[in-house]
């Protein structure tokens, strides 16, 4: 969570255990404290009053207690993931897209999403709410050809292992480079008159297929992707208990969304192209292994 009080320098609060970023970050303060523990929370929000609050892991008792607590709050974000359009009516998907119904992970998260737009329709809680796509960059693991993000993926992509590839590899796949995503928060702290009271999709500028996603994280090495294209219950049967059955039905599905509501209201444009994010990914994962 990040607070900016007024012309003072941001205070990024966590509970000390991560410290991504850190060194890119001098000019920003810190604050130890677990945002879940409704007491820290208030004496943390009571200590400073800030004007902007993001909340990149949002939860039940810190919306409600960012709202109950931060006094001359004019802006509260909070960051949400399209994942919840999942599985897609039509493609690409905007905003106007059912939210929440895929599993239980996603139904939390329409939850959280509902409870910031209706304390800003009931109490004027100055909410925006931002749905990045699959979150791709330094300091966050690459999406494996399984679903999932496993330490080895790369190690196998570098000693060309053949791959298993969920049916025909053309789900669509749509990631956002992290540091558009902070270029998002910027954003919308900037344009409180265009952004209260709103939901938005950040992704990057286009999808590629999970076919095309393999072959750029092969390419990164200047490697050749060994794909193996097997139907999605053979693959769930085949890496039955090694990997998260979730996982892979939702890297089967359609991740394509439109980012044109951003781009008009809070003038978005991703500065990294996917082709580069995932590439970058790539090598940043690889000094790991």
């Amino acid at each position: 969570m990040v607070g900016v009080a007024g012309f003072e320098p941001a205070t990024s609060c966590s509970r000390g255990r991560k410290q991504s970023f850190a060194a890119e970050l001098p000019d920003v303060k810190t604050a130890q404290a677990d945002k879940n523990d409704p007491a820290e929370l208030e004496r943390l929000l009571a200590a400073t009053p800030y004007d902007v609050v993001v909340d990149s892991v949002p939860q039940e008792n810190t919306i409600k207690g960012i709202a109950r607590h931060a006094k001359g709050l004019k802006h509260y974000i909070h960051c949400s993931s399209t994942g919840g359009y999942a599985p897609l009516p039509f493609v690409p998907a905007d905003e106007t897209a059912p939210y929440g119904g895929f599993a239980e992970g996603w139904m939390v998260k329409r939850v959280l999403d509902n409870l910031a737009m209706n304390l800003f329709l009931e109490t004027g809680f100055p909410a925006t709410v931002l749905r990045p796509c699959y979150i791709s960059g330094p300091e966050m693991p690459p999406l494996d050809n399984l679903g999932g993000r496993r330490t080895d993926f790369i190690a196998d992509v570098r000693a060309e292992a053949e791959l298993d590839v969920v049916n025909d590899g053309q789900a669509l796949l749509q990631p956002v480079h992290v540091k558009d995503l902070a270029r998002s928060f910027l954003l919308a702290a900037e344009a409180p008159r265009r952004s209260v009271g709103q939901i938005f999709n950040i992704c990057g500028e286009r999808a590629v297929t999970l076919n095309r996603y393999l072959e750029l994280t092969a390419g990164a090495f200047g490697l050749k992707a060994r794909l193996k294209h097997l139907p999605l219950e053979e693959m769930l049967r085949k890496h039955a208990g090694h990997i998260h059955e979730v996982g892979l039905r939702f890297l089967a599905l359609h991740m394509c969304f439109d980012i044109s509501k951003a781009k008009e209201r809070l003038g978005y444009r991703p500065v990294h192209s996917v082709e580069a994010t995932i590439e970058e990914n790539a090598r940043w994962a690889a000094k790991g292994n």
